[in-house]
């Protein structure tokens, strides 16, 4: 009992350090690319019940954005074009230049209830790892999340990536508590994850087919528990007649429980109890508005066919050193004793493995936002390390707990820059639109900053290259938006116009696409600032 109360002090503030850390940071972050488009769909479906604007991404994050916008109630013009065209990005920037709130109050609103989702997800990682291993590896793994960089970059955020990672892992959580001791409550509990999984984004799919594999291994388990197996004595016979029967229809009565209740879960999602087609509907205009041609950057160059290892490579890149370190650490220690645990290899290695693949195949390599879900099930993986044989040895203990110091040592000094962090493996934040970009990088994160820096230093002129479809003056940042076509050649021009320019680091990286400039900013010009890792301010004087 006193071990229950210690742990719950230290999850208590686990957990409230994750939500520190994130709402101080959101605080000081303007809109991204995608939530100009996701919070005011979510509050159009929330007001309206009409579904149309971004239809092609399910509605959770949107829902749960518009939500918490009915504490403020912003003004909804359903009477301008954007509406009736369903023009999501017009609409989008309509909606916060009209809405009668302050953009900041509305975006630090609508991130609220992604930053409580972080917090329960410190606690989910906790009790998955407390059941497939202890209660120390519970709490390591609970560290791991309320202190993960890459966590805290998307759990701050109104968008679509950390809910569906928190519940791919509720799923599987979920699902693995059914399996050890099989109930209709659990398998609801099941199809409820699912359900909800499936409306935070449409790759959550790959949960269906994960259940499938989960069921089967479970029914084989089940049989093979029998003491005997020789065929003289016909125990191989009767568990084929007794056994397998009774585990399909146990594991398998499970299954269809769960993708009924998920299905029932996804209609209610949409709006329309019941009928579950909406799903597909919307699955079938995937990307319609996302422009697709653009090609994968990577290590300072383009690569227009994509990469294989593209994914693999950002992991490795954008994971804390440490972590993987203790990754290492878990693969070796399993490795020298020969003993991999059936359950984490089906719940925490086989869906990270099948994410990455199979966004690899189908996703647009524009982030590690694609695989996030990877994060929190190799967190609880390695905290496996804590309740295992290497953890008895002083050394090794020591070793751990300094690599895990380390970790939360290294998001702390991150913070409130968790978009762009890189490992010292990539050279840091400083170096990173070096290798990747986009989401990786900038995001259009950081206006606050930009605004701050031009009012700090007198400057009510300069020329403003964002990564955004709405005009930084939402926030109060000065001067002249100039579109990315026009600006970017004259950085990249022998001879470029005097004058202060504050440009994307994403839209820095373009100019390298499409020829051979004769200057490419991010190498040749020195840039007067850099503003949060994503803003580069140019300062080019007279001739």
């Amino acid at each position: 009992m006193r071990l229950f109360r210690s742990h719950g002090v230290l999850l208590a503030v686990l957990c409230v350090a994750a939500g520190a850390q994130a709402w101080i940071s959101l605080r000081n972050k303007s809109l991204t690319f995608d939530e100009l488009t996701y919070i005011p769909a979510g509050y159009s479906y929330v007001v309206t019940g009409d579904y149309r604007i971004n239809p092609e991404h399910p509605p959770l994050a949107k829902l749960l954005a518009g939500g918490a916008l009915l504490s403020v109630g912003p003004r909804l013009d359903l009477l301008h074009e954007s509406w009736e065209e369903a023009d999501q990005w017009v609409f989008g920037e309509h909606f916060f230049e009209t809405s009668g709130v302050g953009t900041a109050r509305l975006t630090e609103t609508a991130r609220a209830p992604f930053v409580a989702l972080l917090m329960a997800l410190v606690l989910l990682a906790y009790f998955m790892a407390t059941e497939l291993y202890s209660a120390r590896a519970g709490l390591l793994a609970a560290t791991l999340c309320a202190f993960s960089p890459n966590l805290l970059a998307h759990g701050r955020l109104a968008t679509t990536d950390f809910p569906q990672a928190f519940m791919v892992v509720a799923t599987a959580y979920a699902f693995l508590l059914f399996t050890r001791s099989p109930s209709p409550m659990k398998a609801v509990a099941t199809g409820v994850a699912l359900g909800l999984a499936l409306l935070s984004k449409y790759s959550a799919i790959l949960l269906v087919g994960l259940l499938g594999v989960w069921s089967v291994a479970a029914a084989v388990r089940r049989i093979r528990r029998r003491p005997k197996w020789g065929v003289a004595d016909g125990t191989l016979g009767e568990a084929v007649v007794k056994d397998l029967p009774h585990a399909a229809r146990t594991l398998g009565g499970g299954l269809a429980l769960a993708l009924i209740v998920a299905a029932l879960v996804v209609s209610v999602g949409y709006g329309t109890p019941g009928n579950p087609l909406a799903f597909f509907g919307g699955l079938g205009v995937l990307y319609t508005n996302v422009h697709v041609d653009l090609p994968t950057y990577f290590d300072g160059r383009f690569h227009p066919d994509g990469l294989w290892y593209y994914f693999v490579a950002a992991f490795v890149l954008k994971a804390p050193t440490a972590f993987l370190l203790l990754l290492a650490l878990r693969i070796g220690e399993q490795v020298s004793r020969r003993g991999v645990d059936l359950d984490e290899a089906l719940y925490l290695w086989l869906p990270a493995v099948v994410w990455v693949v199979a966004m690899t195949a189908t996703a647009l390599q524009f982030g590690i936002r694609y695989i996030l879900p990877v994060y929190p099930l190799l967190f609880i993986y390695v905290s496996g390390i804590a309740a295992s044989p290497f953890y008895l040895g002083p050394v090794r203990r020591a070793t751990v707990f300094v690599l895990t110091g380390l970790f939360v040592v290294g998001s702390l000094r991150a913070h409130p820059h968790y978009i762009p962090f890189f490992n010292a493996l990539a050279g840091g934040p400083a170096n990173g639109i070096e290798w990747l970009d986009d989401s990786n990088v900038d995001w259009g994160q950081d206006l606050p900053l930009l605004r701050d820096w031009l009012e700090a230093n007198e400057i009510d002129d300069a020329t403003l290259v964002p990564m955004a479809f709405y005009d930084p003056a939402l926030y109060g940042v000065p001067g002249t938006v100039v579109p990315p076509e026009v600006a970017l050649p004259v950085l990249a021009s022998p001879d470029p116009e005097p004058g202060i320019y504050a440009v994307s680091a994403h839209l820095l990286t373009r100019v390298r696409w499409g020829g051979q400039p004769a200057i490419d900013p991010l190498r040749d010009l020195e840039p007067r600032v850099v503003l949060g890792h994503s803003i580069w301010v140019f300062d080019i004087p007279p001739r």
